[in-house]
């Protein structure tokens, strides 16, 4: 729906001021990720559909000779007759009904809309940008940690070389600047399923920080889980069609010669972290039982998982210097490349819309100011003649240009908020958790960052307005008053 919105708006805003609107389409549908194959002959066929449209108009107003129009136009009509797309449709509808420029008014209304549009979407674009962003971060923070110590040779989703309490600084499980020192073990396994075998992660953790684990939790939140019980993710659940109070069988391997260790562990709750790397495998139980897989003492475990209370360089210094040189420690980014640089994708498209909605608000701006001044400009040759400078003349335009945006900036944020407020408070609209990592569209309402560009399209909308202001000191107050 948003796609349509975007495209229907696009050539809507780019219609009004005699443009098609081609560089606008490929904008939106690369925000949008279509394929690239579809992107070029879709913004041409709704260029030439909104140029079209527009030359009909121009025709209609009687600025073009019939034959032109038959041996010019008459071709792309016929291409876009055939063209049966719903967005094209409501772009050429809006082409139609807005393509007008003989009422004065109509253009300063526009230019006001176009402002609260830009303030809309770009409010838009930081609250959910920002806040997927956020909401992501955040899930992988309780599920791995910001910090990840473990031994070299160990892999990602296990950890058959354990550690020692004593080879870590006691410092660093006491200490006021981070919020969790978390032991866990990766424990890979297999469940028998029928014929076949499902390979999961069996991930001990400590009882005493479960409230880790119940962030996720679905319908009960835990405060020990026992030594032969699992929290398992819905997606296994629904997947191998197991149930709470399900005693299923695990079969665990310490290398590919070894007879496998068996252990039957009861279900006692389910999790969903929305992070399909996680809930397809990874499993939850109790980190003595896999201490007893492994056949490991009690002061080994896995790995461990340090969870900072803020990210600030001394707290970060303090971690490295309480892990000897012979363990590894990995950032959260570093455990999943893949994933944290398509999150940072987003502050580029993030950025892209803001660019591109200045930039629309602007030409309408531009446009707008353009048209009062021709039209005003009997008035400006008055004032010339009455001893009125080009500063001072351009001052008053200026002014109003600025009541305009001001205006515009207002009612757009007014709107934005609100919209963003009651989906903060509602969750009305719902996310594909597995390509988004959230059910949800989450909202983070940053006041700093939408001050910021409310100001910056305030500031770039005043310097745009700087081009059209320069015809008035084009207009020769002795032929204005001459001619009128």
């Amino acid at each position: 729906m948003l796609y349509f919105i975007g495209i229907a708006l696009i050539a809507f805003l780019y219609s009004i001021v005699g443009h098609a609107g081609a560089s606008g389409y490929i904008a939106c549908m690369v925000i949008f990720d279509e394929p690239v194959s579809l992107i070029k002959p879709t913004a041409l066929i709704l260029n030439l559909a909104a140029s079209t449209l527009n030359s009909i108009r121009f025709c209609g107003d009687g600025h073009l000779k019939k034959y032109t129009l038959v041996n010019f136009l008459i071709p792309i009509l016929l291409k876009s007759f055939f063209f049966s797309n719903f967005v094209l449709l409501f772009s050429l509808f809006c082409s139609i009904n807005f393509a007008k420029a003989e009422c004065l008014s109509i253009f300063i209304k526009i230019s006001i809309i176009s402002i609260v549009i830009a303030v809309i979407v770009i409010n838009f674009s930081l609250s959910i940008g920002f806040g997927i962003q956020n909401e992501i971060k955040n899930n992988f923070k309780y599920i791995s940690g910001d910090y990840y110590v473990s031994d070299y040779k160990n892999e990602n989703f296990s950890t058959f070389f354990p550690i020692n309490y004593d080879e870590i600084a006691s410092e660093l499980f006491i200490s006021k600047n981070i919020e969790y020192v978390n032991k866990v073990t990766y424990t890979p396994g297999v469940i028998p399923i029928e014929s076949n075998f499902k390979d999961i992660v069996f991930k001990g953790i400590e009882n005493k920080n479960l409230d880790l684990i119940n962030t996720f939790t679905i319908d009960e939140n835990f405060n020990e889980i026992g030594l032969n019980e699992i929290i398992i993710s819905k997606n296994l659940s629904e997947k191998l069609q197991f149930k709470v109070e399900d005693k299923i069988k695990f079969l665990f391997f310490k290398d590919e010669s070894s007879i496998p260790i068996v252990r039957k562990l009861k279900v006692v709750g389910l999790y969903n972290s929305n992070i399909s790397e996680f809930d397809s495998r990874v499993v939850f139980g109790n980190i003595d039982q896999s201490i007893s897989i492994n056949k490991w003492n009690k002061d080994n475990f896995g790995a461990l998982e340090i969870f900072l209370d803020n990210n600030d360089k001394k707290n970060i210094d303090f971690i490295f210097n309480s892990i000897p040189s012979t363990l590894d420690i990995q950032k959260s980014s570093d455990r999943f490349p893949e994933i944290f640089s398509w999150i940072n994708l987003f502050d580029t498209n993030i950025y892209l819309i803001i660019v591109l909605m200045i930039v629309v608000g602007g030409i309408n701006m531009i446009t707008a100011l353009l048209v009062t001044v021709l039209d005003k400009a009997k008035l400006i040759g008055t004032l010339k003649v009455l001893g009125a400078n080009n500063n001072s003349i351009t001052k008053i335009f200026m002014i109003n240009g600025f009541y305009l945006i001001f205006k515009g900036v207002v009612v757009g944020n007014i709107i934005s908020l609100g919209l963003l407020l009651i989906q903060k408070q509602f969750l009305i609209f719902e996310l594909d958790p597995n390509i988004y990592y959230s059910d949800y569209v989450p909202i983070e309402i940053a006041p700093i960052k939408i001050i910021s560009f409310n100001l910056l399209v305030i500031f770039i909308s005043m310097l745009m307005l700087l081009i059209p202001s320069k015809a008035i000191s084009k207009i020769k107050p002795n032929s204005i008053l001459k001619l009128s």
